[in-house]
């Protein structure tokens, strides 16, 4: 570690923030030294500094329930950064179409989607949004019953937005 980024560790960590600052400069470079500097340089490591990124806040659970009236749809988004993530679950009481989207921050009526399927019951997995905005669900109900859906995220959202469906 240079003697500049010594005295800027310092100053950040007698002012109480973490040296793993959510906007600290991540590269390969800056990794490498930290390692070296801190178990010694290892055969065979090699460094992905872009794989991390950090957050200022911790992760928060939140699980939404909307019931769906037969042939109406509602939508669930999280507000999350470019590169944040979340890990989701969501189940429906019976089949639904589900695409799984997001919008622009500042986006009037443009969206990508990211994963389409016309009769679903469940899906989870992880997701890396990959530009700031909304991301999340919009769930059809195409039965001649009520649906209800239920999300459950875990990540580093800002918000929830939901539209449409009964709470």
């Amino acid at each position: 570690m240079t003697t500049k980024r010594m005295m800027a560790a310092g100053l950040l960590w007698a002012a109480g923030t973490p040296l793993w600052a959510a906007d600290a400069v991540r590269d390969n470079a800056a990794l490498a030294a930290r390692a070296e500097a801190v178990f010694g340089k290892q055969a065979g490591q090699t460094f992905d500094a872009q794989a991390v990124k950090p957050s200022a806040s911790a992760p928060r659970t939140e699980t939404v329930t909307v019931t769906l009236a037969p042939g109406k749809g509602a939508e669930v988004q999280a507000e999350l950064d470019a590169g944040q993530g979340m890990v989701f679950h969501w189940s429906a009481s019976a089949d639904v179409a589900v695409d799984l989207h997001g919008e622009r921050t500042g986006s009037q009526s443009e969206y990508t989607s990211y994963d389409i399927e016309a009769s679903q019951r469940q899906g989870a997995g992880t997701f890396v949004a990959p530009f700031a905005g909304t991301h999340g669900w919009f769930w059809r109900n195409r039965s001649q019953q009520p649906v209800t859906v239920t999300v459950t995220i875990t990540g580093f959202q800002k918000r929830l937005v939901r539209h449409g469906g009964q709470p």
